[in-house]
């Protein structure tokens, strides 16, 4: 067995097609993807908003001008309030300078502009605020005319928002980046590529298919021997191929794909195995040769890759609403949830599922692969 797998090893580490698409094609396309969303997340990032305030002399200007100076105070402020008159306003909105006018009276006014339609989170963000500080105005007035004892009361409640509300994340790393998906994405894929040594082993396993393989079928060796010792080999070297490349993501790009480091691991060998024994399977049917089969192979490795939402990062929400069951069972969808899992929830629940159904996966492509190059026969070779 050991002589099987030092031989096999051998052989892999001379196909550098393997190698390329292993190891160097996901190392690109991971440089690629850096590139691509480095700057993206500063972007989305929400900051000061710039608006103009328009005060009338009475109650309601008094009230509003106090409330977004105290939001406009502090180092990182919800609002740059700039207070000038109605022209002044309109003008600065025209100019794209501001990204909203607010109008104080009896009920606080919001005006934007089609200018700077770019802005249009900040806009609703403000509609909200300008909303929230016309009910609270209401609320005081009428507790002021009919229950004037909890004015006091009110007030204190207006002044301490957040009193009796604790913000807690239900993520475990809530500073995660919306793109990093698409870097678990490519580690599933390449993970999938290690079928490509899965179909070499059934290729080479099957007298009618290769000279290497019609002097295994008439030697002394058990095929089920030299299959598995082949599977194992195939299993380590694109395990370590892919090892080298998740160490360059998560520690030369610095994507935040280790989280977890030794679970991500588990995920990565998983992954990798499942690839090697759908390979395999895919490998013994047909009398394609290694060529065609490979070619058929990536043919199908894509499209279970662009489910799991490589290509398009919202792809897989749309297919588990539209079709749940597919990507329970898509192993580019598994292994990608796997790392996924690791970085957002703190239970291991989901990300138990996925592993085990991932193993099961294996185990039924290397069984019926095996039991299918065992019930070869040939008339002659």
């Amino acid at each position: 067995m050991i002589q099987i797998i030092f031989c096999s090893l051998k052989r892999l580490l001379r196909n550098t097609t393997n190698m390329f698409w292993i190891l160097v094609f996901p190392i690109v396309l991971g440089t690629f993807f850096y590139i691509a969303f480095s700057n993206l997340g500063a972007s989305e990032s929400m900051s000061t908003i710039p608006v103009a305030v328009v005060l009338t002399d009475d109650y309601y200007g008094e009230a509003l001008k106090q409330t977004v100076t105290q939001l406009s105070e502090g180092e990182d402020p919800f609002l740059d309030t700039t207070f000038c008159s109605k022209e002044e306003a309109r003008k600065l909105l025209e100019n794209g300078d501001v990204c909203g006018m607010i109008q104080s009276g009896s009920q606080a006014k919001l005006s934007v502009s089609a200018n700077t339609a770019a802005d249009n989170i900040k806009q609703s963000i403000l509609a909200a605020f300008v909303e929230e500080f016309n009910l609270r105005c209401d609320l005081l007035i009428d507790t002021m005319q009919k229950h004037p004892e909890n004015a006091e009361m009110v007030i204190s409640a207006f002044q301490n928002p957040h009193a009796f509300n604790e913000e807690v994340s239900l993520q475990k790393n809530p500073n995660v980046d919306t793109y990093t998906q698409y870097f678990y994405n490519l580690l599933a894929m390449a993970c999938l590529y290690a079928a490509m040594a899965g179909v070499i082993v059934a290729v080479e396993n099957q007298g009618n298919l290769s000279t290497l393989a019609a002097r295994k079928t008439v030697s002394a060796q058990k095929k089920s021997t030299l299959v598995i010792g082949e599977l194992i080999a195939a299993a380590f070297f694109e395990f370590i191929m892919n090892l080298a490349g998740f160490f360059y993501l998560a520690y030369i790009l610095k994507v935040g794909v280790d989280a977890q480091l030794p679970y991500a691991v588990l995920s990565l060998f998983t992954g990798v195995l499942t690839g090697v024994s759908l390979g395999f399977f895919f490998g013994t049917l047909g009398k394609k040769g290694k060529e065609e089969k490979t070619g058929l192979i990536f043919a199908m490795i894509m499209p279970l890759c662009f489910l799991s939402g490589l290509m398009v990062g919202n792809m897989r929400v749309l297919i588990d609403r539209i079709a749940p069951v597919v990507n329970r069972i898509n192993p580019a969808a598994l292994i990608a949830d796997s790392f996924y899992c690791l970085s957002i929830f703190e239970g291991h629940a989901r990300y138990t599922r996925n592993i085990v159904t991932l193993l099961l996966l294996s185990v039924l492509f290397i069984g019926l692969g095996i039991l299918k190059t065992r019930r070869s026969r040939y008339a002659s070779i």
